[in-house]
């Protein structure tokens, strides 16, 4: 915690900071947050919005705070973090074909590539659902590791001070109001996140100092390829198929997809994000393995790695203008959290709504529909925030739990023309399944973390052997593109209003 004079500033510039991303998304969604438009903001971003809040996205609590805390205790492994998000998008580009189907959520997608099934939909609609809150989750969490860092004030206090945050403009303004005020954050957090890294290491006394610190704690192996020899290379491994998974397996990277002017501006938007995660790992290890030999040097310490950041802010560059640094770290977590809400909600309108009750939601309806459905969303997120505590446990833990079995079906729905519903399903119960069980089993959670490093390697293996296997079993779908995309519009439309 800071000193009680300096967090009247951080909190004023941050109350500042979301008074103006209210602002501006008020004023930018106008016209574009009617009906549909509130869920797609009119169906079409150009290239630097969409580029910008894909990039946004990426840099949450995970980067921020995930991988600065891994650079802390493990040196270069802080950038496994963003190689595994760097993967995944460039995974992704291979999809943006999407855009010219019409989809306005995975579920739709799936259903497209899994014969058309309404099943695979409605299953699919649910667990994406999960799939937003677990994310959201954890930029909550994140948000508000920032604050109470700060504050010291109650974490659960926090938690609700960061939901409230970024939850107010969404609820103005819609999916636009997210994607202008995520392009704008994100050139705030560039700014604040480079300038922290060109600091870091002079501050630290240069590289020779950082890995002798490192070298001194019993760390040496922290310097090597991605800090493998420190980290382990089953976690290293584990961490980068829990973040791809999360990236391909979960909706709110594929909206950017549907949201986008053409296929061409998605396809060139993730290509150009794939690059820039992959260096921006880097320099979040670089911030956090100078945290770690600063702070070695001022004789401090600090409760956990996910608090590295928000000590090179403020005690690095001072409380003054490290404090308008720690709004980047915000901004990180807040533009992340407001993506992952806008998907969950889309998904629980078009998706899980009709299944439960056979209704769609008329069109004059969506926007009032919307902000029901974000309250809810963002409550149970709360709820599910109150269980965590490390970032990156959690993202290899949790994420890498849920969605291997989910960015499975995808990839095979996609890639393998013998995969039929009957194996997409395979794949999705399996594989949630099995994660599910290392969750809720802690004797079986150790004994994967001891021998895969995490659930997600094992947890896709699964999914992909049922899948193959029950496909193989099960008679092949003949059915063409045109019919399965005219049954996933039928379907849309099908429900009574």
């Amino acid at each position: 915690m800071l000193e009680p004079r300096y967090i009247p500033l951080f909190l004023g510039g941050l109350i500042a900071w979301i008074a103006v991303m209210i602002a501006v998304g008020y004023f930018t969604s106008r016209g574009k947050s009617n009906g549909k438009d509130f869920l797609t903001g009119g169906g079409n971003i150009n290239f630097f919005l969409t580029f910008c809040t894909l990039g946004a996205t990426m840099i949450g609590a995970g980067s921020s705070m995930g991988a600065v805390s891994n650079g802390f205790n493990y040196g270069w492994a802080g950038a496994i973090y963003g190689t595994g998000n760097a993967i995944g998008v460039l995974i992704l580009a291979t999809f943006a074909s999407s855009k010219n189907k019409g989809f306005l959520t995975m579920s739709e997608e799936a259903q497209y590539y899994y014969g058309g099934k309404k099943i695979i939909r409605q299953v699919m609609g649910f667990m994406m659902f999960i799939a937003e809150i677990v994310w959201l989750g954890n930029s909550i969490n994140g948000g508000s590791k920032y604050l109470e860092f700060i504050t010291d004030l109650n974490g659960n206090l926090c938690k609700l001070i960061t939901v409230l945050g970024f939850g107010v403009y969404i609820f103005l303004g819609g999916y636009f109001a997210v994607v202008t005020t995520d392009a704008v954050q994100f050139v705030i957090l560039i700014t604040g996140f480079v300038f922290i890294a060109l600091r870091a290491f002079p501050l630290a006394g240069g590289y020779h100092t950082v890995a002798e610190t490192f070298a001194e704690a019993g760390k040496g192996g922290s310097m090597e390829f991605y800090g493998i020899a420190s980290y382990g290379l089953m976690p290293a491994l584990a961490l980068v198929v829990s973040t791809l998974c999360g990236v391909v397996g979960s909706p709110t990277c594929r909206t950017r997809i549907y949201t986008a002017k053409s296929e061409k501006t998605a396809r060139n938007a993730l290509l150009g994000q794939s690059a820039f995660v992959f260096f921006w790992g880097f320099i979040t290890a670089i911030i956090g393995m100078c945290c770690f030999t600063i702070m070695v040097a001022n004789g401090d310490t600090l409760e956990s790695g996910d608090f590295a950041f928000a000590y090179m802010a403020t005690h690095v560059l001072g409380p003054a203008i490290g404090l308008l640094f720690m709004i980047a770290g915000m901004s990180a977590t807040m533009s992340s959290g407001d993506s992952d809400a806008i998907a969950g909600i889309t998904i629980l309108l078009t998706d899980v709504y009709p299944s439960i009750t056979g209704k769609k939601v008329k069109e004059e309806k969506y926007q009032q529909y919307s902000r029901i459905a974000l309250v809810v969303t963002l409550s149970i997120a709360f709820f599910i925030t109150l269980f965590a505590k490390d970032i990156i446990t959690y993202i290899s833990t949790v994420i890498g739990s849920l969605l291997p079995g989910m960015a499975c079906a995808m990839i095979l729905g996609k890639y393998w023309k013998r995969a039929n519903w009957q194996g997409g399903l395979a794949c999705i119960i399996t594989g949630t399944l099995f994660g599910c069980a290392v969750l809720f089993i802690p004797p079986f959670q150790k004994v994967i973390a001891n021998t895969f490093g995490g659930p997600a390697i094992p947890a896709f293996l699964i999914a992909l052997i049922s899948a193959v296997a029950v496909s193989l079993l099960t008679p092949q779908d003949n059915t063409s593109e045109e019919e399965r995309l005219q049954q996933v519009i039928v379907d849309r439309q099908s429900t009574t209003e």
